[in-house]
């Protein structure tokens, strides 16, 4: 399972003796001239054998199959798409925790020393922002397990090591908890009727289901896809339920993507409601044991329900018949380590090979996924109106030029907005701000020279955050690596004392709503808040109980959550979602922005949401105000049509990275030459193709790594996987790392 590209094959072994042996079981056998011992996982059996001298499975390592058929297939298929081995996508589709057969005992740690740990925290002695979120959900929680730490503040073990060899926490063993924590369940009215819409939605999905495709798309494959298109509160989750209780009545099992367990926790309450000890939630705060528990519960079949964010799709059930993606437009389900895969591409083949339907719903689908319905790959179905009885909210443009001359601006909200809010909380109602960047203010720069302080580890600017723990104390931190550092009040450049910070973060607007709202209380949901395994959760409950007046937060309030309170949503410094640098930006911000909008008015009051910015006439924005999909969609497809991207094209995307940048530039100039050679040897296939000259990422250093991207661009993912698929057995120099994607989310 562990092996190299070089030797990533299906080798021939006898059964060991006196054994039964399983198709997926997991066992140890000898392995190269020496013999020694590996792991692998039985991919096929066959009566007869070229070889004359055959070695001999080991032993079984665990006796009940850990893979079904279908994933062997699954894994030998990723690594074709995927250019990683068999190996790498076996531990993709089973989390290694399964081959640790249910430990009981496991690593945990705690704080060596409180009050260090606290004095550290105010007097910013942390040099890094994963050492401080590690001692700040152990301030908070006392204990906890390694995986438990790294998995909530999303830091790397060696980030433990360091603290412990700073003497700062300590780590010991622990028996883990077999019991599963039950999830939370909402109080909220069950829906009895679904309305016109929902009901020939699921009538038209389960007709699909029963095999009546379209002609057009019966003809393409055997893969029965529909998009369920329909605007914020319309009930799509509603729907999901209906189509989940019909397929377990014809016996068959169900999985559910969701972007992150965390953020959707009414989805989990329903679905736990409705179908109870059914259903199994794969989440990333279970234990190791759990995680083994809930796996081996799976394999068994005893759970016809699967619930997850993206692994969740490579669940091991049987006869799966429905597979369902809620707001599949997320980029989390693309994965950022190899393998690359992209979770809708798995769930078709794994519909393809269960004969299940994929259902993909959002709001604001993606232009590719709404493109498959338009072109028959896909039956679209429409929800075009909200399932309560409120329309959609009102939309308000907040020209930020307008209001400059304004004495009591304060840089953050509208007069507009201002008096919103006043109305709302008089009406004891609720309200959320969405602002997409985290921190205080987004750069800090000098007013004479233009210096802007930028993190030594990377090429980016320092954001200013302030610090919880010692309030006259704010400081600088690296979005990307982390790095903390004091506030520079000289100019390193120019020895100027005038150092100005600029742009807006939910610090700010925490601070600035606080100012002018005295009274009420706000929570802040961002990267910065939502540390450890309930932080989520706990935020959610309490603005959901109305305990807080307003929510403030980036992306992670903006989609998926029904707060029947809400009246008003303001959405700040909107044109800092657009041109980014990529060619994705403007679909991100629409849907973004038509997501938060959904926040409002989602009871029988009709809600209002005010759109802050200084460039208000973009057509992004604009079709966002009025809600129109295909209006956006349309402009946007003029674009990608003009520029060859997707649908219309496609993109191979190949970084390289290390410490050594003529290494690394030379890796990549390296691989230029030889795709251009592949290129002009076989024109006549790779026609339409074409690589880009190797240049430094638009972030050209990161956590002190240089980095060189290359591009190709070609009318057929084929002709790039090919590409691509040689590329990978090119062995580059020690030092540089090589990642290869194809239609990358993401492009720096």
């Amino acid at each position: 399972m562990d092996s190299a590209l070089e030797f990533d094959q299906e080798y021939t072994y006898l059964p060991a003796e006196n054994t039964d042996h399983y198709l997926g079981q997991l066992v140890e056998v000898p392995f190269g001239r020496g013999n020694s011992m590996r792991r692998a996982i039985i991919s096929g059996e066959d009566d007869q054998s070229e070889f004359k001298q055959i070695k001999r499975i080991a032993k079984v390592l665990i006796q009940q199959p850990i893979y079904l058929p279908d994933q062997i297939e699954l894994a030998k298929e990723m690594k074709r798409r995927y250019f990683c081995t068999i190996g790498q996508a076996l531990k993709t589709i089973s989390p290694p925790t399964v081959f640790g057969v249910g430990k009981r005992n496991v690593r945990a740690c705690c704080l060596a020393d409180r009050e260090l740990s606290e004095d550290m925290l105010s007097e910013d002695l942390l040099t890094s922002l994963q050492q401080q979120r590690v001692v700040e959900m152990l301030l908070r929680v006392e204990t906890a397990f390694v995986q438990e730490v790294t998995q909530a503040c999303q830091v790397t073990p060696s980030v433990l090591k360091t603290l412990e060899k700073k003497g700062l926490i300590k780590f010991f063993t622990q028996k883990a908890d077999r019991e599963l924590e039950q999830p939370e369940i909402w109080p909220e009215p069950e829906v009895e009727h679904l309305n016109q819409d929902q009901e020939n939605a699921v009538q038209g999905i389960l007709e699909l289901t029963d095999g009546e495709q379209t002609q057009q798309n019966s003809k393409k494959s055997n893969l029965k896809e529909a998009l369920l298109f329909g605007v914020t509160g319309s009930g799509k989750t509603e729907v999901y339920l209906r189509l989940a209780e019909k397929t377990l009545e014809h016996d068959k099992t169900v999985i559910i993507l969701v972007p992150e367990i965390a953020l959707t926790p009414l989805m989990i309450s329903r679905f736990s409601r409705k179908f109870e000890n059914k259903i199994a939630i794969l989440h990333s705060r279970l234990t190791v044991t759990q995680r083994f528990e809930q796996w081996q519960r799976i394999l068994r079949q005893d759970k016809k329900i699967v619930v997850g964010a993206r692994s969740a799709i490579f669940a091991p059930l049987n006869n799966i018949g429905l597979i369902i993606i809620d707001e599949e437009q997320e980029s989390s389900y693309r994965s950022e380590s190899t393998p690359r895969y992209n979770s809708h591409e798995i769930a078709r083949i794994r519909a393809i090979h269960h004969n299940a339907l994929l259902l993909l719903g959002s709001a604001t689908p993606s232009v590719e996924t709404y493109y498959r319905s338009q072109i028959g790959k896909s039956v679209r179905f429409e929800l075009p109106d909200r399932a309560k009885p409120a329309a959609l909210p009102k939309i308000h443009l907040c020209q930020m030029k307008n209001e400059l001359a304004r004495p009591d601006f304060d840089g953050v909200f509208s007069r507009k907005l201002i008096n919103n809010l006043r109305t709302t909380f008089a009406d004891n109602g609720q309200a959320m701000l969405f602002l997409n960047r985290r921190g205080l203010t987004s750069t800090l720069q000098c007013k004479i020279c233009g210096f802007v302080i930028k993190c030594d580890n990377c090429e980016v600017a320092m954001t200013r955050h302030l610090n919880q723990y010692h309030r006259q104390r704010d400081r600088l931190i690296c979005h990307y690596c982390g790095k903390i550092m004091p506030v520079v009040t000289t100019c390193p450049l120019c020895g100027s004392e005038h150092m100005e910070s600029s742009g807006l973060g939910t610090q700010r607007v925490e601070q600035a709503f606080t100012e002018l709202f005295p009274d009420k209380r706000a929570l802040r949901m961002d990267f910065d808040t939502t540390i450890g395994t309930d932080a989520h959760q706990r935020i959610l409950s309490e603005f959901g109980r109305q305990e807080a007046d307003c929510l403030i937060g980036t992306q992670m309030i903006a989609k998926g959550h029904d707060f029947p309170n809400v009246r008003t949503v303001g959405i700040l410094a909107v044109d800092s979602m657009l041109n980014t640098g990529n060619f994705k930006s403007e679909e991100r911000a629409f849907q973004l922005i038509t997501q938060a909008a959904g926040r409002s008015g989602r009871s029988n009051i009709q809600g209002d949401v005010f759109i802050q910015g200084y460039d208000l006439n973009n057509y992004v924005i604009q079709s966002a105000a009025e809600q129109d999909y295909t209006n956006f969609y349309n402009k946007e497809m003029e674009f990608r049509m003009r520029a060859n991207f997707a649908p219309f094209g496609n993109i191979g995307f190949a970084l390289f990275q290390g410490l050594n940048e003529s290494n690394v530039k030379s890796e990549a100039e390296i691989m230029y030459q030889y795709l251009q050679n592949i290129i002009q040897t076989n024109s006549q296939f790779f026609g339409n193709t074409m690589v880009y000259t190797a240049a430094p990422a638009p972030i050209p250093r990161l956590r002190r790594k240089y980095r060189y991207r290359l591009i190709v661009k070609s009318d057929k993912i084929i002709k790039i996987a090919q590409l691509f698929s040689l590329e990978s057995r090119r062995k580059t120099v020690k030092g540089v790392n090589r990642s290869l994607d194809i239609n990358p989310e993401h492009m720096l």
